[in-house]
């Protein structure tokens, strides 16, 4: 046998709330005076036959904290707003008789947070991070060739960071089947170097071993180098005797001739096919997706990717996203970065917490760098362990460029206990993972923290640097000034709010209430729209800075490795500087949905090579008629001219960094910008006035789907007039309704104060524009989904759903014919018991 990978997303029962027959805390004198309630398999939940025909069914990855949608101002604004809580999953599944003496287990890719999992009754184990991957062995527990009930209990009432962070089984739960001799969970670690003239790569391999047969076992291990087209470019073997019950790590070398390196440009991946054999059988085979490179951190180039400079441009971001909030598929996962990238980011920071795997499946095959965080700055057992699994879960990512051991442990920082528990994360990471760097970001006073590092002994292999300390812009200058050997990034930078498509106040109800906080720490750098986070981008916190600031501090100086902008994306709660009602940060370049806000096209003028002119606000102002309007340029054009019906308005050079700027009163028509380089006009935009609302659109850039349960179109909705332009001020009410092999699975529009729920199927357009999700079934075919509006024209898309190889999901089955526990010397017969 080979190893078999099955898919358990599916058919899953979920309960909202405890249940107390099962409360640890709440049924101790009741399993005292009952004590068959204290024996092995007796937890009723996670048995065949208990009733849960009433639970809701679900599929993972689910986030039950969004699918309540209950909203509450008792609840921190600063978590979104929305009631947490408590509850409860079922999958009943079934396993064949040929199981039977093979190595079983669930492995779970995250699950926030605190949960314990049982198995036909059995208690398999309790996690408490909502953000590590864990996995538990099933299979002396699991009944063979008949049914199987796993449960899992999941206290999401606490947090762990400050922001939205869910609740449920929210990322993907695995069935791994192997022979008794395999490579465990995470088992192999791979490594290479390049020589100088890039002909030959060396290729090392750690393989962890485990042999659970009762006897010693010899065997061979085969590993085939596979490269991007899937042909063995190298193959090593290695025999070796294993005793029984224990693991064993063997390390090989491989070389592959003329590498295809892996790069943000052109991401190669290879792959590493770890085979077990035994008499000449493969009885276990493990692919292992890596990418051949270098990187290294420099002290005077910053990033060398490859041997050449890269500056990074990145973003920090959390996993959270309209319709789905933190239970993200992996197709959602894949256009989040898809965006990033048109807009030039080439760099991922994981704030503040481990990612799913599929956010760094996404950034392998996409090219995007990534620093992976932990969650805590600990040195307890239980933090080191977080650690430590964070590291054999990533390492073989050739995204992954930083383990960031923390950010902005102000507690300890600058203090002795800081640099003992630093020190100590950074020397695991080093043992786990010698090929990585390490840094942790520091806040805004980093220089003097810097300091007493260095001073007592702890010394991080790249210096995270989050803003700019006091607005001084010197400060990277002054490090490097006493620190000239030491490497450094901005590992969070700049904070700018905006609000997409708002450029004057806007009513709403109620009204919106600046936090004391905010009163004290927020700045408005125009006094006209003071107390509006426009979409200008002109507001942030003390600590902050505007895009042009931020991105300049790192972009002249090439000992900085680059920046990470906060954020990427909006995302549910850190409403700064409101207070309830609003339920989102302001913070991303683009806002929940992904949709560009209009600092988007700053960055997308500076990372990039391509022309952009991007002019804004839109030119729907009625009744405003003569009123100065600001209108702003982000480009990488030399000069810009500005025209208004068709009179121009004047040529603005476009400053080191920075944009043009015109005051124009408002008269509706045609605003026309020119760019210009190098005096030859190389791009021309307009915007007009438009009609008025008159029909919808639905647009995606995926129209082809895999009908695999779990590929996702996420589709954008348009409000435009009769000439197709997008009617800036919009705000109908939308119905979708949908008919094939597919669903929908969310909707969102971006509006920081909308409390709509995501899961109906309806939604408010904010500023001309929503989104709605949908996901594929199993079936192939054509999905239609019609949007349709009061008083304009509908629209329909048409997605295809097309059969595909993908993963196998675990045989599902139904409930016992009769609700309610099955006896127990019942269960025990079919067991084989007595």
């Amino acid at each position: 046998m080979t190893r078999e990978i099955w898919n358990m997303n599916l058919d899953w029962k979920f309960h909202e709330g405890d249940i107390i027959e099962r409360n640890f805390n709440a049924i101790h004198q009741e399993r005292y005076i009952n004590s068959q309630w204290i024996k092995s398999g007796n937890n009723g939940v996670a048995k065949w036959g208990y009733a849960d025909s009433a639970w809701r069914s679900v599929q993972i990855p689910h986030d039950f904290v969004l699918q309540r949608s209950a909203y509450s101002e008792q609840v921190p604004a600063s978590h979104g707003s929305l009631v947490k809580g408590i509850g409860w999953y079922r999958k009943s599944f079934e396993l064949p008789t040929e199981d039977e003496g093979k190595c079983l287990r669930l492995e779970f890719d995250g699950v926030f947070r605190d949960c314990s999992v049982w198995l036909n009754g059995h208690f398999l184990g309790r996690h408490l991070s909502g953000y590590t991957s864990f996995s538990y062995d099933i299979t002396d527990v699991a009944n063979y060739g008949g049914p199987n009930v796993v449960a899992v209990r999941v206290d999401a009432s606490e947090f762990e960071g400050w922001w939205y962070e869910g609740g449920g089984i929210y990322r993907d739960v695995r069935l791994v089947k192997t022979h008794r001799l395999h490579v465990p969970q995470w088992g192999t670690s791979i490594t290479s170097e390049v020589n100088e003239d890039r002909s030959v790569a060396v290729v090392t391999i750690e393989t962890e071993v485990k042999n659970d047969e009762l006897h010693d076992v010899t065997f061979e291990l085969v590993t085939a180098i596979l490269d991007p087209h899937s042909r063995t470019v190298s193959k090593v073997r290695t025999t070796a005797v294993i005793a029984s019950e224990e693991r064993l790590v063997l390390k090989q070398v491989a070389e592959v001739e003329l590498p295809l390196l892996w790069s943000v440009e052109a991401p190669q991946l290879y792959t590493a096919r770890t085979m077990l054999r035994q008499a000449n059988a493969v009885v276990d085979s493990y692919d292992t997706l890596f990418g051949i490179r270098t990187i290294r951190f420099d002290a005077n180039q910053g990033f060398l990717l490859n041997g050449e400079p890269v500056k990074l441009k990145g973003v920090c971001c959390h996993e959270d996203h309209a319709g789905v909030g933190m239970a993200l598929p992996a197709a959602v996962h894949e256009f989040r970065i898809q965006r990033l990238k048109e807009m030039g980011g080439n760099a991922y920071r994981t704030s503040h917490n481990p990612p799913a795997p599929a956010l760094l499946e996404a950034c392998d095959r996409l090219g995007m760098l990534v620093i992976d965080e932990v969650r805590f700055t600990e040195t307890s057992e239980e933090a080191m362990g977080q650690l430590r699994s964070l590291i054999k879960r990533d390492r073989n990512h050739p995204s992954v460029i930083l383990w960031s051991l923390g950010n902005e442990e102000m507690g300890i920082q600058g203090r002795r206990v800081g640099v003992r528990i630093l020190s100590r994360l950074q020397r695991l990471a080093h043992t786990l993972d010698p090929a990585r760097a390490c840094t942790y970001g520091m806040n805004a006073d980093w220089l003097p923290i810097t300091e007493y590092h260095e001073q007592n002994g702890y010394h991080i292999d790249v210096h995270g640097f989050n803003y700019m300390m006091r607005r001084n812009w010197n400060a990277y200058d002054q490090f490097r000034e006493k620190f000239p050997d030491h490497c450094c990034i901005g590992s969070e930078n700049a904070s700018t709010l905006s609000t997409r498509g708002l450029y004057k106040e806007e009513h709403a109800e109620p009204p919106l209430l600046l936090s004391e906080h905010a009163k004290q720490v927020c700045v408005w750098s125009n006094p006209r729209r003071e107390g509006i986070v426009s979409g200008y981008g002109e507001t942030y916190p003390v600590w902050g800075a505007q895009p042009e600031e931020a991105w300049q501090a790192a972009a002249e100086r090439p000992f900085v490795a680059g920046l990470f902008v906060w954020t990427g994306f909006d995302y549910r709660g850190e409403t700064f500087p409101y207070e309830y009602p609003s339920v989102l940060s302001r913070y991303g370049i683009m806002d929940f949905c992904g949709f560009a806000k209009d600092v988007f096209y700053y960055y997308k003028a500076r990372w990039t090579e391509e022309p952009v002119l991007h002019v804004f606000p839109h030119w729907d102002w009625e009744g405003s008629e003569g009123e100065v309007i600001d209108v702003w340029a982000f480009t990488n054009m030399d000069e810009v001219e500005l025209i208004l019906n068709g009179q121009s308005l004047g040529k603005r050079i476009v400053p080191p960094h920075g944009h043009p700027e015109w005051p124009v009163p408002y008269a509706p028509g045609r605003l026309t910008a020119r760019g210009y380089k190098n005096g030859e006009l190389i791009v021309t935009k307009q915007l007009e006035t438009t009609s008025g609302a008159a029909k919808l659109e639905l647009i995606s850039v995926r129209t082809v789907l895999q009908a695999n349960h779990e590929d996702v179109s996420i589709v954008e909705v348009r409000v435009v007039d009769a000439s197709g332009r997008l009617v800036p001020d919009a705000n109908q009410e939308i119905w979708f309704s949908l008919v094939g092999p597919g669903k929908v699975i969310g909707t969102g529009n971006g509006n920081p104060v909308s409390r709509e729920d995501d899961k109906k199927l309806q939604r408010q357009s904010y500023h001309g524009l929503c989104q709605v999700l949908v996901q594929t079934s199993g079936e192939a075919g054509e999905i239609r989904i019609t949007a349709q509006s009061p008083g304009l024209a509908s629209t329909q898309l048409v997605i295809r759903s097309v059969q595909a190889d993908g993963a196998a999901f675990v045989p599902s089955i139904g409930q016992a014919a009769e609700d309610g526990l099955v006896p127990v010397g019942l269960l025990d017969a079919a067991d084989g018991g007595v």
